[in-house]
């Protein structure tokens, strides 16, 4: 699966940096998509330089200094670069940049530590994947890090200038294409599917430039199933229309001039004399349109597949932590409504616990009353009863009858269960006096009072007593315990 790089940036420094003097060019790009339109600035031209000058950064920070503000774009020379096609032993999408490193760092002897490669893939086989893989020198790779920090512009990318080549054709497709770039040090690229497939490089010269097409277009003929279709040139007018008219009598192929894209316009007051060094033009539009293209400043990384049962994991554990998160908030939440309730229940508890004193001793004082008023013996009903045993027909009449009541206050037993708590124990006593025809008849009489056991009695007074009216005279002494 290919990697997309996503430019953010609206604005570029594209800058091509050869040892013998590079050019830049300022792009900046309004609206998005198919309704983006660049416009290309000045072009200006770079100090020369060596790899070995510790000051080269410096000198070539000072050469841009003045330009437009923008992220900087490194376009590198054929001669600081390597370009393959390349057959790699996998189709292992994770694997692919390893071997496309290992490959390139075999055949082209670079420098292993620091060198810079990247790769993209174009076909797919059985076991195969053929790849365009390109590299870089660490030395270089380290320049354009320092160039970027000297300057104080971020560093968007690193590519090679022949592969922005594609950018001259309006509808690339799958018949192979020569596109020529006629400005300072040109490039030559065979571009299928536009994808740069194979490079050539020639001097200004123009007699080695079309000794290097033959020679391009010829190579690809013997090697590729389809030749060469279509030759497109870009350059200074003259120049341009001079080659084209060599290349259509050397080849018999269609040969013409590209002018520019139809989204790409020269700023106010800007002219390009020479030619729009469109590689470099190529490079800056497929990056701010976030094309997928060889970047060797972020090169392809191997593919992490264990990255979605990472990312799953990620997510589950997000999920758990956001809930845990809830629940805690809630559960403090509520905990501190809890303990606002409770701070509010013990500012009133002083309250309360005297209230609830003084209705505990109210609620006291009723149930003492009420058990001290619940002492009531209804004496007119225990003398009726007492009566009901005296003979009415003349052996016994009544003399005398007393009744009152032993109590001695309300008694409360906080031991005891709730409704024996409260007790008014008291006992009623009762003196009845009265006289009998005999003993017989008075002994019958105190039989009947302590029948079923309601009253105790003891008898009083002289046992062979005589009476008033009937010769035996009686006094009993009764006993009973309050209640019903």
């Amino acid at each position: 699966m290919p990697i997309v790089r996503f430019g953010r940036e609206t604005s570029l420094l594209v800058l091509e940096l050869r040892q013998e003097g590079g050019r830049g060019i300022h792009i900046n790009m309004e609206g998005r998509a198919d309704q983006a339109q660049f416009e290309l600035g000045s072009i200006f031209d770079l100090p020369p330089f060596s790899l070995t000058d510790a000051d080269a950064a410096e000198h070539l920070a000072a050469a841009v200094a003045d330009q437009p503000s923008g992220a900087l774009l490194l376009a590198l020379p054929r001669e600081e670069s390597v370009l393959r096609r390349l057959e790699l032993p996998t189709t292992e999408s994770d694997e692919l940049p390893t071997v496309a490193r290992f490959r390139l760092l075999q055949e082209a002897h670079l420098d292993e530590v620091g060198a810079a490669v990247d790769c993209l893939p174009i076909q797919t086989h059985d076991s195969t994947t053929t790849a365009i893989v390109v590299g870089a020198n660490g030395t270089i790779m380290a320049l354009g890090k320092q160039l970027a920090t000297t300057s104080g512009r971020k560093l968007a990318g690193v590519s090679l200038r022949v592969l922005g080549l594609p950018d001259l054709l309006d509808t690339p497709g799958s018949a192979p294409t020569l596109a020529i770039d006629l400005t300072r040090g040109p490039s030559l690229a065979i571009v299928v599917d536009g994808v740069v497939h194979r490079v050539g490089a020639a001097s200004d010269d123009l007699e080695d430039i079309e000794r290097e097409t033959i020679r391009l277009v010829s190579a690809w003929r013997m090697t590729e199933d389809s030749p060469v279709q279509e030759i497109v040139v870009s350059g200074e007018q003259e120049l341009a229309d001079h080659l084209v008219g060599r290349l259509r009598s050397a080849l018999g192929l269609s040969v013409h001039r590209v002018v520019a894209p139809l989204d790409t316009v020269l700023a106010a007051d800007v002219e390009h004399p020479s030619g729009t060094p469109w590689g470099l033009v190529g490079l800056g539009r497929a990056h701010l349109l976030s094309h997928d293209r060889i970047d060797l400043q972020h090169p392809r990384a191997p593919e992490d597949r264990a990255a979605p049962l990472r990312r799953r994991g990620m997510l589950l554990a997000g999920i758990i932590l956001v809930l845990f998160g809830w629940i805690w908030t809630s559960g403090n939440k509520e905990v501190r409504q809890l303990q606002a309730q409770i701070d509010l229940l013990r500012a009133d508890l002083p309250q309360q616990m005297q209230a609830e004193g003084e209705a505990l001793r109210n609620l006291f004082r009723y149930r003492h009353a009420v058990e001290w008023l619940s002492v009531a013996p209804d004496f007119v009903a225990e003398l009726q009863t007492i009566s009901e045993v005296v003979p009415d027909d003349g052996r016994a009449v009544m003399g005398s009858w007393r009744g009152f009541v032993a109590f001695d206050g309300v008694i409360y037993d906080k031991n005891a269960t709730s409704k024996e708590k409260w007790k008014s124990p008291h006992q009623l006593r009762f003196v009845m006096a009265g006289e009998a025809q005999d003993r017989t008849v008075a002994d019958a009489i105190r039989a009947a009072l302590v029948e079923g056991d309601r009253y105790r009695i003891e008898t009083t007074g002289a046992e062979a007593a005589k009476g008033k009216r009937l010769p035996r005279a009686f006094t009993y002494e009764l006993r009973r315990e309050g209640g019903p």
